[in-house]
């Protein structure tokens, strides 16, 4: 290709905080209004099918239709399109995928690929690679034999490659632009805040009018909201909604390691995670907090460790919870009166439904203490990057284990979130105390375990 990179930038028209706050929006109209770069661009792209071609280009909703069309013009071929949900007009075959705060569906006729035709696949943007990852699946639903896939834009710092790579062995991917995090996010890697908060949205309330919000975006996508520095006891503390600022993202699809790797980037050294959890044993009471010391992991399908390769570690969890922040909530808990317990194994499950009775009497019946959906894999992601992580469980609910001996009523969302919300306020006073109490210099094992876990 005659023109470079650097000169394609160029003509690529950068719109920050659109259509949303943290997003740096590749605007390629100046680039497509240019009839010797837009020619150039799509010369390169065909360049590689010329000798064998396709039966068929498939082009994603919208600009890469504009991509797509020319491929299949210069290249002599047929056109495929995947369009969004409820586009098109005949018989479809359609996949949801994931979005950062949802998910959406994409389509595409039943007969639009026959079985065995070579099949490219174009889009303008590489990103997290979910609506490719769905293209490539429908693809391979109609049987289609995918000979590439092709971008005009990659965004190095998300994983979109990483997923494609896993989907797609053997199939090269290609972009013709490449950007690295911006230089504004960057900045947000200065050490703003020390102390951070994992919770629900009730804890906004601990920050002045002076907080401020900041986005920030890691290369495992953006966190589940934006993250809230503020002054508590003249420290620095940063906020994270887990489940988002409005609860909208469920246990199963927190963007755990995002979440841990922003708090990571902006300097937190310390977490203090809340959530709700149920109670398995008869003598741990809704209204009870429990500081866990032990998890069980029963989750299926989450993203748990940051060493997918070639870096590899492999992180201790004999003690997984910070044992200097466990040893200042449990002082601050016996000073204050409150009924706590201070220790527990927690088991993790997947949600976000509740147990079965015949779950429910088996995590009891091995001795476990109390039931929760999101401590794994946040505490572990901590510990693997050298981060203390205390957690406080506050007892919403006895099990539906506990229910069938005692005939006391199962758990219910309602009885969850009552009871949270009666017992939220004793929560942040237990946590104001906590961080008051929290000493600058650290005297745990936590780094140095992260340390000796790498090979």
């Amino acid at each position: 290709m005659k023109t470079t990179e650097k000169l394609l930038k160029l003509k690529i028209r950068e719109i920050i905080d659109w259509p949303k706050p943290g997003v740096n929006f590749k605007d390629i109209t100046p680039l497509l209004e240019d009839k010797n770069l837009f020619s150039e661009i799509i010369d390169e792209l065909a360049r590689p099918y010329l000798k064998q071609k396709p039966d068929k280009i498939v082009g994603i909703d919208a600009r890469g239709f504009l991509l797509a069309s020319a491929m299949a013009y210069k290249l002599k071929t047929g056109i495929a399109i995947i369009r969004k949900q409820g586009k098109l007009p005949s018989k479809t075959i359609s996949k949801k995928y994931a979005l950062e705060y949802g998910s959406n569906t994409i389509e595409m006729h039943e007969d639009s690929i026959k079985p065995g035709e070579k099949i490219v696949i174009v889009d303008d943007v590489l990103a997290t690679g979910g609506t490719m990852a769905a293209a490539i699946d429908m693809v391979k639903e109609l049987k289609g034999k995918i000979m590439g896939i092709d971008f005009l834009i990659e965004l190095n710092y998300l994983p979109g490659r990483k997923k494609l790579k896993n989907l797609s062995a053997g199939v090269k991917i290609r972009s013709l632009v490449k950007y690295d995090l911006p230089k504004n996010k960057k900045k947000s890697e200065e050490k703003i805040a020390e102390i951070g908060i994992i919770g629900g949205s009730g804890f906004y309330e601990f920050f002045s009018k002076d907080a401020k919000e900041i986005q920030i975006e890691t290369e495992f996508g953006k966190p589940s909201d934006k993250i809230t520095i503020g002054k508590i006891a003249g420290k620095n503390v940063a906020f994270l909604p887990r489940h988002g600022k409005n609860h909208q993202i469920p246990p199963h699809k927190v963007p755990y390691r995002a979440n841990i790797s922003a708090l990571k980037q902006i300097g937190v050294k310390k977490i203090i995670a809340s959530g709700a959890a149920g109670s398995l044993q008869n003598k741990i009471k809704p209204g009870d907090f429990v500081l866990p010391d032990q998890f069980v992991d029963r989750t299926k399908k989450r993203e748990d460790t940051f060493f997918d390769g070639p870096k590899v570690a492999h992180i201790e969890t004999a003690y997984p919870y910070c044992q200097e922040l466990r040893k200042i909530a449990s002082w601050q808990m016996e000073k204050t009166g409150i009924k706590f317990h201070k220790n527990g194994t927690v088991v993790v499950i997947e949600g976000p439904r509740f147990s079965t009775l015949a779950d429910s009497l088996s995590y009891s019946k091995n001795g476990w203490d109390l039931v929760n959906m999101t401590q794994y894999p946040e505490v572990t992601l901590a510990l693997e990057l050298g981060i203390c992580y205390l957690n406080i469980s506050l007892i919403t609910d006895y099990d539906v284990g506990i229910y069938s001996k005692s005939k006391i009523e199962p758990v219910s969302i309602e009885q969850v979130l009552a009871n949270f919300k009666k017992n939220n306020e004793k929560l942040k006073n237990i946590i104001l105390e906590i961080i008051k109490n929290i000493p600058d210099e650290k005297t745990c094992d936590c780094q140095k375990k992260a340390d000796r876990a790498v090979i």
